[in-house]
């Protein structure tokens, strides 16, 4: 079956088109959660201890007097009890207000770095964004390995990362390097138990190797993607947190060869989790359909497969999916294609193209006697074509609903006259208008990475066969078409939409 690019949800753009899905909501509560319990789990016993216990020249700010031999102590009276005063402000804003009195007083004090912690912690409590993240930066540079400060801007720049703002996957990613490191090499706090320091290297663990997933994923880094991520969903607290669970199937669908198995169950489960959001659930189903498909052949049993996945956070045992039998080559569609559509002048568009690129010699002779010459309309109003790549002189298209997909060229297009430089369109938009050339010629590609030569799916249950007489080697990747006095023309009388699917692939959208 084959879907338009508008309704597909597109499985290269799955993790960007998703958060703008998610909402707000969906994509902060459970890393918020979790962000909490890593800058707050420590502080109570310290400051508690303080507060009871500790006097004008003794321990302050989560050292436990005599607890640790390298301790901060206060010694002077009057800063100890400013220090004190402000860290037992209950009103997030008061605090917050009474720590920046007390660094304005005393920049220099020896808890600085806790100070910091409690004022970072503070702004984040009172919601103010702007501020948390100053305090943040203004901890890392008290001290670069400060644990929170990684955790809290690593959580503050993924939420960016996922909102569109590429730049910040990066700096997430860096952050969260740092806080793995610096998270294995805390010190252990006086008067924490150890279950409770585990679950603070748990908690920030997690955000850190969520961000390095959800970057490395951007940069199709699979491996890296999958690792991070499932060292993150691990974490009990953090097994159904969708942000993590989607990227993850991600990573291992789109892997090259895809790890279809673990993918599609993490994607099943992401559909799961994404109840109470119907629009996000919808597009993760239709994303998770389109690789259950491409690796079953139809959508039977995909409902036990989410049973499956809502009841266990991993796969269990013996979970499998049955794998569809290998399509038929390009070449030998090609075959079928001819014999279903005789009048080549009424095939598909994407038909046309299919046959070109199959490497069937005699079927594709056929479809470009008809073609050679021939004005061909490769964009409209009802179809627009993608744009690869442009110039005033020429532009590269994807004009399939696969090779939009896929972001695939499958067409140049050689204007007639050069494009005034405002007219060029940018690479990733989609063409407005009419836009039509010449048939000029053609090139078969050869297979894309993970098909054999005759273009069936690496890893097919049989191998292929070797190619049948008047099929050519080395093909069935697909097509470039080459138009030559292309021209954008004026609107015209609106006409049913044309095919740009393809017989084929409706046939073979499971596996291609």
């Amino acid at each position: 079956m084959w879907f338009r690019y508008q309704e597909l949800f597109v499985p290269s753009d799955a993790v960007r088109h998703f958060s703008a899905l998610a909402g707000q909501r969906m994509k902060e509560l459970r890393m918020k959660k979790l962000l909490a319990m890593s800058l707050l789990a420590i502080a109570p016993y310290g400051i508690a201890q303080d507060a009871q216990s500790a006097q004008p020249g003794q321990a302050a700010s989560g050292q436990q007097a005599g607890a640790q031999p390298q301790q901060k102590t206060i010694k002077d009276p009057a800063e100890y009890n400013a220090y004190m005063s402000a860290i037992s402000n209950n009103d997030p804003n008061a605090k917050a207000q009474a720590l920046e009195a007390f660094l304005q007083q005393y920049p220099n004090t020896v808890v600085k770095e806790e100070t910091l912690e409690q004022l970072m912690a503070a702004y984040q409590a009172a919601n103010n964004a702007a501020k948390t993240t100053d305090a943040a930066n203004r901890l890392l540079q008290a001290n670069p390995n400060n644990v929170r400060g990684l955790a809290l801007l690593t959580y503050l720049t993924r939420q960016q990362c996922s909102q569109g703002q590429q730049q910040a996957c990066g700096q997430a990613a860096q952050y969260a390097q740092r806080g793995l490191q610096a998270a294995d090499s805390m010190p252990h706090p006086a008067g924490v138990s150890d279950a409770d320091f585990t679950k603070l290297q748990n908690g920030v663990k997690v955000i850190f190797n969520g961000a390095i997933g959800m970057e490395a994923v951007q940069r199709k880094d699979y491996k890296t993607a999958q690792q991070a991520l499932q060292a993150a969903i691990s974490v009990p607290e953090n097994a159904n947190n969708l942000q993590d669970v989607y990227p993850l199937a991600t990573a291992y669908l789109q892997a090259n060869p895809p790890d279809y198995l673990n993918g599609l169950f993490y994607a099943a489960r992401a559909v799961d989790l994404a109840q109470g959001n119907a629009a996000a659930q919808q597009q993760i189903e239709k994303f998770a359909l389109y690789y259950y498909k491409k690796y079953h052949g139809s959508t039977d049993g995909w409902d036990q497969v989410k049973v499956q996945a809502q009841n266990s956070p991993t796969p269990p045992p013996g979970f499998t999916i049955a794998q569809a039998p290998p399509p038929p080559t390009p070449c030998e569609f090609a075959t079928t294609i001819m014999k279903q559509n005789p009048d080549v002048s009424q095939m598909a568009y994407g038909d046309w193209l299919f046959v070109l690129g199959s490497g069937n010699e005699q079927a594709a002779q056929q479809v470009w006697t008809f073609l050679n010459g021939k004005g061909i309309p490769v964009s409209s109003t009802e179809h627009p074509a993608k744009v690869i790549s442009a110039t005033a002189q020429e532009l590269q298209l994807a004009t399939t609903d696969d090779d939009i997909q896929e972001n695939k060229a499958d067409v140049t297009l050689r204007m007639a006259t050069p494009l005034p430089a405002a007219q060029v369109p940018q690479p990733g938009t989609m063409l407005s208008g009419k836009w039509v050339g010449k048939a000029t010629s053609y090139q078969a590609l050869p297979p894309a990475a993970g098909q054999g030569a005759a273009g069936q799916l690496a890893g097919s249950p049989t191998q292929p066969q070797s190619q049948p007489a008047g099929c050519l080697p080395n093909t069935g990747g697909g097509v470039m078409l080459t138009l030559t006095d292309g021209a954008k023309q004026g609107a015209a009388a609106k006409k049913p939409p044309a095919k740009r699917g393809t017989t084929a692939r409706k046939r073979t959208a499971a596996h291609r």
